[in-house]
């Protein structure tokens, strides 16, 4: 008789191993990677420090600073090789350390400005690229997912949902940060770690900004796989309630895997040309059509639709996906009302 693990796995309870300083804020990111001589997690907080704690010993092997005018710590990933590590700030600026050397040696802001709500690496090849590359994958912008390459901060990819708004504006007629490409712009790292990197007056304007800029449909979760061989996607989930599938080659296979009411219309997914080997994919939510709009013998009367399945979307916004292979192939989601899916 074959015993599974699963099957006879409990929790007995949990035990406080390490508290972080209260003073340093909340943890935002956490991370997990083996080295040959270490077992290290590496966390993020919000005052703007990235720690890590090798769990092997009381050793403390890393700790990296970001500076506070570039706002506070929102998203961290580590590298698959695990020499470099990646943050990014409510501010829109994305820090690339060198774990080695404990350097901060490549600073960018993306062109929304917008908080990093995500962010996760891998070191692979494009359906665009003849190459595998370092890759960042990041949630920033107006309910969008990026890809960009780290050697050079292009992007490769860009997976973007439009505002209802403009789900019937022909694509011609879309404003440009619609229609176009995000950019990582570079950003001077100054030679002498003491000195500000940005002026006071950036600064505060950045503050200013940042209080008064209305909040944004962002991506929390993402998921996928990408490699030489089989499907290349992407699993998407945010503060819409919305989990999307997105394939990397082709548009016409992407598609809303959970989110959408029994009676709204499906969305359409497009693609832009952007005159390169990047790609940038468009999803046009489609509204409820009004009353006024559809003809009185088509509008769906409550009392004759019978039985109807119940929605099985979440209803808060969601804040991580994970795949899992066993004991089953599916796709997890978590909301923030506390909710864990299972999809199959």
């Amino acid at each position: 008789m074959q015993c599974r693990y699963y099957e006879n796995a409990k929790v007995s309870g949990s035990s406080l191993v390490r508290q972080v300083d209260p003073q340093e804020g909340e943890v935002m990111a956490v991370s997990h990677f083996n080295t040959p001589s270490a077992s290290v997690v590496a966390f993020a907080t919000q005052k703007g420090s990235v720690h890590s704690w090798d769990l092997r010993s009381a050793v403390e092997p890393f700790c990296l600073n970001i500076k506070p005018e570039l706002g506070y710590l929102t998203s961290m990933a580590v590298g698959d090789d695990r020499n470099w590590l990646v943050a990014g700030t409510n501010r829109g600026y994305l820090a690339l350390w060198d774990v080695r050397f404990q350097m901060m040696v490549k600073l960018w802001r993306h062109s929304s400005g917008a908080p990093v709500s995500r962010l996760a690496t891998s070191f692979a090849q494009l359906p665009s690229t003849g190459e595998a590359r370092p890759l960042i994958f990041m949630g920033c912008g107006p309910n969008e997912a990026s890809v960009f390459d780290v050697s050079d901060g292009s992007c490769q990819q860009c997976f973007r949902v439009l505002d209802p708004e403009l789900s019937y504006v022909d694509q011609s007629s879309l404003p440009l940060s619609c229609s176009t490409l995000p950019a990582l712009q570079n950003v001077r790292i100054p030679s002498i770690s003491q000195d500000r990197i940005l002026a006071a007056g950036t600064a505060i304007s950045g503050i200013t900004n940042g209080r008064l800029t209305p909040t944004e449909p962002s991506i929390y979760g993402l998921s996928g796989r990408v490699g030489t061989s089989g499907q290349n996607y992407l699993i998407t989930g945010g503060s819409d309630r919305t989990i999307r599938y997105w394939s990397f080659s082709d548009v016409a296979k992407c598609y809303n895997v959970s989110g959408i009411p029994l009676s709204q219309p499906r969305p359409t997914f497009e693609s832009i040309n952007t005159g390169r080997n990047s790609r940038l994919f468009l999803c046009r939510p489609m509204p409820f059509p009004k009353t006024g709009e559809v003809e009185s013998s088509k509008i769906p009367r409550k009392l004759q639709r019978g039985a109807m399945r119940p929605e099985n979307h979440h209803r808060d916004a969601i804040l991580d996906l994970k795949k899992v292979d066993f004991p089953m192939n599916g796709l997890l989601s978590c909301s923030r009302d506390g909710v864990i899916k299972l999809w199959r």
